[in-house]
């Protein structure tokens, strides 16, 4: 028993190594994406991309923003007041509470997002193309098991 402990804790922290060499490299090639595809295709910033896109997930305030995006109540509505102005963004005010304003995608907002995300993510399947059907259904896999260890309740892939 006390032997297969160690086998795990072994696996277990190989895996946390491999973690470390492959995530970061990863995650800075799907950020030169987005700010390539933000940037130079639709004249956003990354920060205004993310934004957005947490809006069309649902989070309707500057406060559900700021909590979400762990940045400051300001540099948030100083980027929203951009999207509004670009008119991408409306504010609408609650009529149950004025004090809250609820932010949506305007139509072009809307049409921005979605364009965005479809040019991302062809960026993006053009590195995943590179690889076969099991290396694909080993890395949803892995991503599906780091989802539940690392606090993602569920899989919301094809939810937009």
């Amino acid at each position: 028993m006390v032997e297969n402990q160690k086998i795990k804790e072994e696996k277990a922290r190989s895996t946390v190594e491999l973690f470390w060499q492959a995530i970061p490299p990863i995650w800075h090639a799907a950020r030169s994406i987005t700010h390539e595809t933000a940037t130079e295709e639709f004249h956003i910033t990354v920060s205004q991309f993310h934004t957005l896109r947490r809006i069309s997930d649902g989070n309707g305030s500057v406060s559900d923003l700021a909590d979400c995006m762990h940045l400051s109540r300001s540099n948030i509505s100083r980027s929203v007041d951009e999207l509004v102005n670009y008119g991408y963004v409306n504010r609408e005010q609650d009529a149950q509470d004025r004090r809250n304003v609820n932010l949506t995608l305007t139509e072009s907002g809307k049409k921005l997002i979605q364009s965005l995300l479809i040019s991302n993510g062809n960026k993006m399947m053009e590195k995943i193309n590179l690889l076969d059907d099991g290396e694909l259904d080993d890395i949803s896999c892995g991503l599906i098991a780091l989802q539940k260890v690392f606090g993602k309740k569920e899989n919301t892939l094809g939810k937009r």
